[in-house]
C-alpha cells in the first residue's frame, strides 16, 4: 500500500533491477539530473515523503547531509545489514594486523556517527542489537528479517541422485573468500581421501584471483550465476556449506540454502542471529567435524536428513513476508496517508 521511491547511491539504472522494480510500481530515481539536482529535488518534494529507509553506512554518510537539510525532514531509518566493526575485529581476532584493528575502529566510528543522525536503526538479528546496546543503551534499535520469503519450491530429495557440495557468496565480502580458501584446503583432502568423487561448487560474483586459483578435479569455481543457473545447481547437489570464520550479522546464503530444501553445514559465525538455527542446520566446529557431516549426507545419514521437513514452517515463523510487515507498519506507518 505504500508509494515507494527508490534510489541507488550511484544513480545508474541497473538491469534487469531498475525495469523490475517498476513493474512493481516502484518509481525509481536515476540518471545524471538526479545525481546533480538531488538537493533541489528533496527540497521540492520534503511534503510527500514520510519515511527514507537508509541501506548501509557507507551509503548513509553519502546522503545524510542532503536528508538532514528536507524541510519537512521525514523520519529516517536506517538499516546496517551487518556491524561493519563487529566483522572486522573478528577478522582481527583470526589474522591479526595492526591495520585490521585500525579498519575496525575507524569503522565503529563511522556507524555511530550514522546513529546518531538517524530517528531508528535496524539489524538483521538480536545480536548486533546488543552490540549495539550494549555501547549505547539509549539508542532506538530493533531487529527485522532480513529476508521476507515465500517457502521454497517442492522438490525431491533424494541423496543418492545428487552429488557434491555448494557454496554461494559474492567474493567483494573478504569472509566469503576466506570461507572458500579454508573449506577446500581443509575440508575437501578429509571429504576426498574417504570418497574420491566429491566435488566443491563454489559459486559468486567477482571472484579474487586467490578463490580461481581454488579450482582443481575437485573444486569447481563458477563465479556468477543466474537465478535459473543456481536453481539447477541446488537441485544437483547434495547439500550446502557455509563455513565462515568471521563475519556479522545474518547471512543471506544461510537463508536461501533452507529455502532450496537442501540440508545446511555451517559454523557458529555462519548460524549466528538466526533463531532456532539448530532446527534447521548442523553447526560444525572443525575442518574434521566438516567433512565427516558431508559423508555422512552423502551416504544419506538419516539423522541429519530429518531436519528437511521442518523448513518451510521455520521459514514461515522467523523469515515471512507478514512477520516483515509487522514491524513496517509500525514503525513506518499506515500504508494509507492522512494528509
Amino acid at each position: 500500500g505504500y508509494r515507494v521511491q527508490f534510489m541507488g547511491a550511484n544513480f545508474f539504472p541497473h538491469k534487469p533491477y531498475t525495469h523490475l522494480l517498476q513493474q512493481m510500481g516502484v518509481e525509481v530515481l536515476v540518471g545524471e539530473y538526479m545525481a546533480r539536482n538531488l538537493d533541489k529535488w528533496l527540497r521540492d518534494n520534503a511534503s510527500y515523503i514520510d519515511n527514507i529507509y537508509l541501506h548501509r553506512p557507507h551509503v548513509a554518510e553519502q546522503f545524510l547531509d542532503s536528508l538532514q537539510r528536507m524541510n519537512p525532514r521525514p523520519n529516517i531509518v536506517f538499516f546496517g545489514h551487518d556491524l561493519h566493526y563487529l566483522r572486522m575485529e573478528r577478522e582481527f581476532a583470526l589474522k591479526g594486523g595492526a591495520e585490521l584493528e585500525k579498519t575496525a575502529r575507524q569503522w565503529q566510528r563511522r556507524e555511530f556517527a550514522v546513529f546518531d543522525r538517524v530517528d531508528k536503526v535496524y539489524y538483521p538479528s538480536e545480536v548486533e542489537v546488543a552490540q549495539v546496546k550494549q555501547s549505547r543503551p539509549e539508542l532506538d534499535v530493533k531487529a527485522i528479517p532480513l529476508y521476507a520469503l515465500p517457502p521454497g519450491k517442492e522438490r525431491e530429495y533424494a541423496p543418492e541422485k545428487r552429488s557434491g557440495v555448494l557454496f554461494v557468496g559474492g567474493f567483494n565480502h573478504p569472509p566469503n573468500v576466506d570461507a572458500v580458501s579454508w573449506f577446500a584446503a581443509e575440508v575437501m583432502p578429509l571429504g576426498v581421501a574417504q570418497n574420491p568423487s566429491l566435488v566443491f561448487h563454489v559459486v559468486g560474483s567477482n571472484p579474487t584471483d586467490a578463490v580461481y586459483e581454488l579450482q582443481q578435479k575437485n573444486v569447481k569455481v563458477y563465479g556468477y550465476l543466474s537465478d535459473d543457473e543456481l536453481d539447477a545447481l541446488y537441485q544437483q547437489v547434495q547439500l550446502a556449506v557455509v563455513p565462515l570464520r568471521f563475519g556479522a550479522g545474518v547471512k543471506g546464503k544461510v537463508i536461501e540454502a533452507i529455502q532450496q530444501h537442501v540440508p545446511l553445514l555451517t559454523t557458529a559465525v555462519g548460524a549466528e542471529g538466526i533463531p532456532e538455527a539448530e532446527q534447521v542446520m548442523e553447526i560444525c566446529e572443525s575442518a574434521e567435524d566438516f567433512a565427516d557431516k558431508v559423508l555422512a549426507v552423502a551416504a544419506g545419514d538419516p539423522a541429519l536428513l530429518a531436519k528437511l521437513p521442518a523448513y518451510d514452517a521455520w521459514l514461515d515463523a522467523h523469515f515471512s513476508a507478514g512477520r516483515a510487515a509487522r514491524i513496517i507498519e509500525q514503525d513506518f506507518g499506515c500504508p494509507t496517508r492522512n494528509s
